[in-house]
């Protein structure tokens, strides 16, 4: 298949037993790319098709003039629809780490009928005052400093802990490869995540958040939504930063898989009506 330059990079992963299993498209965080979900592909692959896809501006996409131009939440996922479209995925299961689940979110909210369920891992729905306070200085100073001076300052904090390094230093090694311009962008459109999240309980696709007991910057916020959200459950992992599917990946994988395995019905029913 032919596809339009356009597209963001991506890799598929076939399960090769069952050629109409479901679908998993696999979304990344701000600074990071594909390879976090390296603990993860093998594991889904399983009892799913697995799509990883590359957001723009992240290694290890080419510069794109239309993101160039109109960079925003709703490009990205209008890019993401349209590899679904190539593909000819009427609908697919989202999972998420960081800015990845902000990002499902929004797609949720845009095209909720593209979706059967959702795992938010590390999900931020707002802000606090320290990552408010965090944000506001980095906006002032960004002009005048090294985009990864700011990134490895923001991810020792996010990642304060020695069971955090692994994910601390993949996070930084990879957000090396990015584009300082482009880092900028995706900082910049943090200021939207508190008003993605706004009205997301009216959505009535399945959701599954998984976050680390230590992720102290963002959890306390959504342990007080997910009460208020019908569509909505909270697996929390002790002894457990951000970067959940990294540091215990073993517990992210069977949560992850035992709620998605709840919801292939759904699939199975679109199958036979199909």
């Amino acid at each position: 298949m032919s596809l339009p330059k356009s597209i963001l990079n991506h890799q598929i992963f076939k399960n090769k037993k069952t050629p109409n299993a479901p679908w998993i498209v696999l979304l990344h965080g701000i600074g990071g790319n594909s390879k976090i979900w390296y603990k993860q592909i093998k594991h889904f692959k399983k009892g799913f098709h697995v799509m990883t896809i590359d957001l723009p501006g992240h290694y290890p996409n080419p510069e794109m003039k239309e993101w160039d131009v109109g960079y925003s939440f709703d490009l990205c996922s209008d890019m993401i629809l349209r590899i679904m479209d190539e593909y000819e995925i009427k609908k697919a299961h989202f999972i998420g780490i960081s800015l990845g689940s902000v990002l499902i979110h929004h797609f949720a909210k845009m095209y909720p009928e593209r979706m059967y369920s959702a795992v938010l891992g590390g999900m931020i729905m707002q802000f606090n005052t320290l990552s408010k306070t965090l944000l506001a200085a980095g906006h002032m100073v960004k002009k005048f400093v090294p985009y990864m001076w700011l990134y490895q300052l923001f991810a020792h904090i996010m990642m304060p802990k020695n069971n955090h390094k692994q994910s601390r230093t993949m996070f930084i090694v990879e957000a090396r490869k990015m584009r300082q311009d482009e880092f900028f962008r995706w900082f910049e459109l943090t200021k939207y995540v508190k008003s993605i999240s706004r009205n997301i309980e009216k959505c009535k696709v399945p959701r599954l958040y998984i976050s680390g007991s230590e992720d102290h910057l963002f959890i306390k916020l959504l342990k007080k939504h997910v009460p208020t959200d019908q569509y909505s459950q909270l697996v929390e992992l002790i002894n457990c930063g951000h970067v959940c599917n990294l540091e215990k990946s073993a517990e992210f994988n069977d949560s992850a898989i035992s709620f998605l395995e709840q919801h292939k019905y759904v699939h199975e029913k679109d199958s036979q009506g199909a």
